[in-house]
């Protein structure tokens, strides 16, 4: 797993991070979400997103925009890729 871009919002407390991984297809991308808002630090990691880093980056910024906490990210990454690709 090879970072890309890091995102912090909250003071540094929440922090998104893309990711690349190679795979037999080439290259894929990935996002990590990271929040240390609460006593426990909550981590969510969410592989094979997407093997276009734009559409991956857009998303990125667009979970940082809007706070998407670990507990949402997959459930909220899942909506995006639905609706990108509803036609």
């Amino acid at each position: 797993m090879k970072a890309i871009t890091k995102v912090e919002t909250a003071r540094g407390r929440v922090v998104y991070t893309l990711f690349s991984e190679k795979s037999d297809v080439g290259e894929r991308y990935g996002i990590t979400v990271r929040s240390e808002l609460f006593r426990n630090a909550e981590e969510a990691v969410v592989k094979d997103i997407s093997s276009e880093r734009e559409f991956a980056e857009r998303l990125l910024f667009t979970l940082a925009d809007n706070l998407v906490l670990p507990s949402t990210a997959d459930e909220v990454i899942e909506e995006y890729i639905a609706a990108a690709f509803t036609v």
